[in-house]
């Protein structure tokens, strides 16, 4: 009954178009729906994974903040749509 009341009460504070979940590939939020754009995220799920594993076998403050940036920016980069 909880569970309910607030998917309705989170569903009056979101607009119209954020309840919609059908996968567009044109629109900017449906957009994440669709299995490319989930393709893409577990890429890079990968990818944080394998950095983050690179920081933990080689501890140090220089390599962490270096990983770290050049992972988020691979990130962005990746999964930038206007390509």
């Amino acid at each position: 009954m909880f569970a309910h009341l607030l998917r309705f009460l989170i569903s009056l504070m979101f607009p119209h178009w954020m309840q919609d979940q059908t996968p567009d590939q044109n629109h900017f939020y449906r957009r994440v729906f669709t299995s490319r754009h989930k393709a893409r995220v577990k890429r890079l799920y990968l990818l944080w994974l394998g950095a983050m594993s690179i920081v933990l076998i080689f501890p140090s403050l220089p390599l962490l903040i270096i990983v770290t940036l050049f992972t988020t920016f691979i990130s962005f980069s990746f999964l930038d749509e206007a390509s």
